[in-house]
């Protein structure tokens, strides 16, 4: 015969009374919106990469996050011979969506700068 064991469990804390929005508040940072934009950038074929860090004669990939709206400066290696007027198209409407959808922050500006070609094959 078995014997069975008590177990005796913490009586839970009761629920936070009120709104939630108005117990507190999320903050993303700046570098954390830089990185989501870099990840998504490489999420374009034509897009070799982007990264956070520049080489030394160019400004690094950024953002600046003000409220809900953020400014994202993206530096970027794109692949030779892709249309480049046609890649920062689709580059800035995919980066300012993945950054709406992961963080609420409407991107209200993004400005591409493209450093480097690549003729590397995909």
């Amino acid at each position: 015969m078995t014997t069975a064991t008590r177990v005796t469990v913490p009586r839970q804390r009761a629920a936070p009374a009120g709104d939630p929005g108005r117990r507190g508040r999320t903050e993303i940072g700046e570098r954390v919106v830089a990185k989501i934009a870099c990840c998504a950038a490489r999420e374009i074929p034509e897009v070799r990469d982007a990264r956070l860090g520049g080489v030394p004669w160019t400004r690094s990939s950024s953002a600046e996050v003000r409220g809900n709206r953020a400014t994202v400066r993206l530096n970027v290696t794109v692949a030779y011979p892709a249309p480049l007027h046609a890649v920062a198209a689709r580059l800035r409407e995919h980066v300012r969506n993945r950054v709406a959808m992961q963080t609420g922050l409407d991107v209200t500006r993004l400005d591409v700068i493209m450093t480097d070609l690549s003729g590397e094959p995909e």
